[in-house]
């Protein structure tokens, strides 16, 4: 995501830090979005339709589609390791990128560069 020093201190304001073991499922495609999360330590795998996609680590960030549109999750993450996480409810994020219109901005950029290849890893 490549925060700026002052936009991570203001996201970790408004998250809640959590510990998580391996294999614990955060995302599940087609369920309701709950959170928004923040890798810290650890790595997570995401699969689309059952396909792996990418693997995130410290500094990824995961769930933002559900919470800028409220629909289900797009794809399915499952922590590989243990991770430790920042993790915001949907008002918590609301509030953040309200509040800071660059971090809006590249939740945006980013979820722009999963969704095209996403697209493009099936064929359409």
């Amino acid at each position: 995501m490549n925060c700026t020093e002052r936009e991570l201190e203001f996201i970790s304001s408004r998250t809640d830090e959590v510990t998580l073991p391996a294999d614990r499922t955060l995302i599940k495609q087609g369920a309701p979005g709950e959170a928004f999360y923040i890798i810290l330590d650890g790595e997570a795998e995401v699969d689309v339709d059952g396909k792996p996609r990418r693997i995130l680590k410290a500094g990824d960030f995961f769930g933002e589609i559900s919470m800028l549109d409220r629909g289900a999750g797009t794809a399915t993450v499952v922590t590989k390791t243990p991770v430790r996480l920042m993790v915001m409810s949907h008002s918590q994020f609301r509030d953040a990128i309200k509040a800071d219109d660059s971090i809006l901005v590249k939740v945006l950029q980013v979820m722009g560069h999963r969704l095209r290849s996403d697209l493009s890893a099936r064929g359409v």
